[in-house]
């Protein structure tokens, strides 16, 4: 029996464990490294409550200044936003104006009381808005048109600023500004239901201005069924001066108005008279002829005074004279107005177109509540009219009877006044 010692076995060395342990221990950090690089980014904070202060955003990366990095990779860190206040909310749209309510603010200057120039900015600036609402503002212009109320600020202190001389002149030009279908409409109804002859005046330059002659017909209806009513008292002693202007228009514009200017030559003699001597062609020397004969109703003076301003020109006109003064139809007073008519003085519908040039009269008979002008424009004959106006004057001082006395001395005055003008 073999009682050798067996060898003792080997022993192991410490080194080889330490040195796995470390490898393993490389190996998981690496591990975890990774993972946290690969793993998404936390969620980011919630949004702030409805009351708290609003934040003001992190600046994007475009508009970060030189001095911040731009974040690269995972490992950056966002920078802290730069604080600053945030801007105003923006102020809403303003409310349009109500047409009814813009309408109602105008009304309330009454033209009683002086206007302020606060009150003034404001109601200019509500009829600004009117007009820039267009279309839709017309429904409320017409309704208040329709009342047949008015405002008159001529006179008033301080409305001179207004821009008017009065409430219904505004809104009808408003109406013509506005313009369109909506506001042609309006205005036709308004010429068949106003009681204000102005208002006939503006309607009728707007509408011929718009589209010549398409409305002549209604506006003519117009401003017969205002003088209609004037005759019968019902415009409250309104002068019509501006229906006379306006038949005197339509007349140049084609019209035959001479039946509606003879009508009314009773009851306004010199505006019937003036107009029909402003019609084309002679048209008005029939009906002024028949009034200074007196055949039909009218002022024999007024319609004699028309034909002396037409004698030069129109040689009915002349004869008619020269005829009235043989047969003594005119009475010698009517006979003796002639002289400055026949040395140039011209009737003007209304006051002086050019007050400025001097020469002018005025006049105002209350019977008919009639206002019209005179201009003499005898200062402006050329050397061959002044001849045949005194020429005019000897045929009238042979025709009258030697014992008007009244007559021949006015008539003899005018021509010596008209020969002294006479270059010799």
């Amino acid at each position: 029996m073999n009682n050798a010692p067996k060898p003792a076995p080997p022993k192991k060395s410490p080194v080889v464990p330490a040195l796995i342990f470390a490898v393993l221990v490389i190996i998981a950090a690496i591990g975890y490294k990774r993972l946290k690089s690969a793993s998404p980014e936390p969620p980011s904070a919630p949004p702030p409550a409805a009351d708290a202060t609003p934040s003001v955003p992190a600046p994007s990366p475009a508009a970060q200044s030189p001095e911040q990095p731009q974040e690269t990779g995972a490992a950056a860190e966002s920078p802290a936003p730069v604080p600053s206040v945030p801007p105003p909310p923006s102020a809403p749209p303003a409310a349009v104006a109500d047409p009814k309510d813009l309408v109602s603010i105008l009304a309330t200057l009454t033209g009683k009381e002086p206007v302020t120039p606060e009150q003034a900015r404001n109601w200019k600036d509500s009829l600004q808005q009117l007009i820039r609402q267009g279309a839709g503002s017309v429904p409320a212009i017409q309704q208040f048109l329709a009342q047949n109320l008015d405002a008159n600020f001529a006179g008033v202190s301080g409305a001179d600023a207004l821009g008017y001389n009065s409430l219904r002149s505004a809104m009808l030009d408003a109406l013509a500004q506005i313009g369109g279908a909506e506001s042609t409409q309006a205005m036709l109804q308004i010429l068949q239901s106003s009681i204000y002859p102005t208002d006939i005046a503006t309607l009728a330059k707007t509408l011929d201005a718009q589209s010549p002659g398409q409305y002549q017909q209604a506006i003519l209806d117009a401003v017969r069924q205002q003088l209609n009513m004037s005759g019968m008292d019902q415009l409250g002693g309104a002068n019509v001066l501006p229906l006379f202007q306006v038949l005197a228009g339509e007349a140049a514009n084609g019209a035959n108005v001479s039946a509606d200017l003879a009508q009314y030559a009773e009851k306004w003699p010199y505006y019937s008279a003036i107009a029909l001597a402003t019609l084309p062609d002679g048209a008005g020397v029939p009906s002024l002829t028949q009034i200074a004969q007196g055949t039909v109703p009218g002022n024999q003076a007024a319609a004699a005074q028309a034909l002396a301003e037409l004698a030069p020109q129109n040689t009915d006109a002349l004869n008619t004279l020269l005829s009235l003064a043989k047969s003594g139809q005119l009475s010698d007073a009517a006979l003796s107005q002639l002289a400055p008519y026949l040395g140039g003085r011209e009737y003007q519908l209304g006051p002086p177109q050019n007050p400025a040039a001097g020469g002018y009269l005025t006049f105002h008979m209350a019977g008919g509540n009639e206002d019209f002008s005179a201009y003499d424009a005898g200062g402006t004959l050329t050397q061959s009219q002044i001849s045949q106006r005194i020429s005019i004057i000897d045929q009238l001082l042979q025709a009258i009877p030697a014992t008007d006395s009244a007559t021949q001395d006015a008539l003899q005055q005018q021509r010596n006044s008209l020969s002294g003008r006479l270059k010799h």
